[in-house]
């Protein structure tokens, strides 16, 4: 596959060599150069707006080369990318990866989507310079003549889209060719997918998790000292795209003089065996903008900044006037904001030692909070129930499903990645986790909304919330005191009508039951203390 690992190097050279390559822009450059191009709008504030076809991810259209066997067909894709964008002037950025990593990343794009290279270059950050020698990563999209006749075409599966990356085996050889996509979520997540394999099977760094990570500084009862101390708390929180990530991290927890919140990254990072957290993009964030002017005022402050790039959100009609509520285009409409732009946000991107793992769910059996034993959060993890995002797959948006780690992202043996999870985990046992639940819960309709999970949170970082010592029918240890939470909204199997609650709780113990058969079937028996710390009979 030497071939497909030189085609960006082979496009970036051709293009060099023949004056049709443009790079080295800084921010305001690259962002002025987008706005000539046909289909991106300056918004009343300023900003730039553009719709991608299509307008989510497509994961159902991307393979990989630890999981995948490559081919012919990944050849063609490759030789098909240099031919194509031999026709074009070309945009190239350089960018950094994470904190003192030593990780870039380089995107190639036509031109024409010189405003996938904006937004990429908003949420990486640039390297010293702006460019660099020998990138990491590369990342090239390009476009033929599949792409129109796609735009009429509303199911994903039947678009003419292929998607392949080149994991490799030692850095630089990451490679992800992207055809007949101009979204720009393509691009991060390519990175974020290179992250994931680089830390655990190259670098041997620790583990990836699809989670961002905020820091607190609370006053908390001390026991020990019998009085309140004002005690940094690092707090992880995972879970699918749509589940409540981003509103978790950007919220402040103040209440008291000398206390306050960072936000210090919202979506991936390295979680190492001495129990810190880095994450991965050190210029901004990548946020769904559904709801945002009514649950989330500090993402929607930096989302009307006018260094923002804004995807698939709906407009007015001129001076075009962002409507974020308006999902009649998508529900997955997206904004680019600088880090610079949201208060919260924190001046480094590592956190020490992480005190807890918030994981995220959205499943009317599961409490709206849970304590895990270790045990319980990595077959939590394995399990990976959740819901289906429009950013994922917007057809299945809603309905639930079972993702690996809450990572659509993982390559490799999934076992081996649960028990180095396992490992991190029981090499710190001050890290403690739990299973949060952001939906529906019990059988009547209950919504635990966004004040419901910050008082949740809040109490369970002051050390507010007790939880029982006999765990309930799922073995789940659920909340018995608080403070803030409403006790009565906490306990999921409760809040079921008698007569239906059996029939739900084994319908869903027979979809694990299912799921696990296949699981060790492809991957290995699971460790005995692991599978049968949470009920599946």
């Amino acid at each position: 596959m030497r071939e497909f690992i030189e085609a960006p190097r082979k496009i970036y050279a051709e293009a060099k060599e023949e004056s049709r390559l443009i790079e080295g822009l800084s921010l305001a450059e690259l962002k002025a150069f987008a706005l000539k191009q046909n289909g991106v709008l300056e918004t009343q504030m300023r900003s730039l707006a553009v719709d991608s076809e299509p307008m989510s991810r497509c994961a159902p259209k991307t393979r990989n080369s630890v999981d995948d066997e490559f081919g012919e067909k990944e050849l063609l894709l490759a030789r098909q990318a240099v031919e194509v964008l031999r026709g074009y002037n070309v945009v190239s950025v350089d960018t950094v990866v994470g904190e003192n990593s030593g990780v870039t990343a380089r995107f190639i794009v036509p031109e024409k989507y010189a405003h996938i290279a904006y937004g990429l270059k908003m949420l990486m950050g640039e390297p010293k310079g702006r460019l660099v020698e020998d990138p990491t990563y590369h990342i090239v999209y390009f476009t033929d003549e599949a792409l129109e006749a796609n735009k009429k075409i509303k199911d994903l599966m039947e678009k003419d889209i292929m998607v392949r990356l080149w994991m490799g085996l030692k850095r630089g050889e990451q490679v992800k060719i992207v055809r007949n996509s101009t979204y720009v979520g393509e691009g991060k997540k390519g990175v974020f997918q290179f992250e994931d394999w680089r830390v655990k099977a190259i670098d041997e760094e620790g583990i990836f998790l699809h989670a961002g990570v905020r820091r607190d500084y609370l006053w908390v009862f001390d026991y020990g000292t019998q009085r309140p101390e004002l005690k940094e708390r690092a707090t992880v929180v995972g879970g699918l795209t749509a589940t409540g990530k981003t509103t978790t991290l950007c919220r402040t927890f103040r209440r008291m003089p000398k206390e306050r919140s960072e936000m210090v990254g919202d979506d991936g990072g390295v979680l190492r065996g001495d129990g810190s957290f880095t994450i991965f993009e050190p210029g901004g964030l990548y946020v769904k903008t559904d709801g945002i002017d009514v649950d989330q005022p500090e993402i929607f402050m930096a989302a009307s900044s006018r260094d923002t790039l804004l995807e698939n959100v709906s407009l007015s009609k001129y001076p075009y006037i962002p409507h974020f509520s308006d999902t009649s285009k998508t529900k997955n409409g997206r904004a680019v904001v600088l880090r610079e732009n949201l208060e919260i946000a924190s001046t480094n991107l590592t956190v020490k030692k992480v005190h807890y793992i918030i994981l995220l769910t959205r499943n009317p059996l599961i409490n709206a909070i849970s304590r895990l034993t270790t045990e319980q959060a990595v077959m939590q993890l394995i399990y990976g129930e959740s819901v289906e995002s429009s950013g994922g797959n917007p057809l299945e948006a809603g309905k639930f499903k079972r993702e690996f780690f809450l990572d659509p992202f993982v390559s490799g043996n999934r076992l081996e990645h649960a028990l180095k999870f396992y490992e991190i985990l029981r090499e710190n046992p001050g890290i403690r986790v739990y299973l949060a639940n952001t939906g529906q819960i019990g059988d009547k309709g209950m919504k635990i909304d966004v004040w419901d999970s910050f008082a949740i949170y809040n109490d369970l970082l002051r050390n507010r919330i007790i939880f029982s010592e006999r765990p309930d029918e799922l073995w789940y240890y659920y909340p018995i005191r608080c403070d803030r939470a409403r006790l009565n909204k906490l306990r999921a199997l409760t809040l079921f009508e008698d007569a239906s609650r059996t029939t739900v709780i084994q319908e869903f113990l027979l979809g694990r039951r299912r799921y696990l058969t296949d699981f060790e079937e492809q991957w290995g028996e699971i460790p005995s203390r692991i599978k049968n710390s949470l009920r599946y009979e």
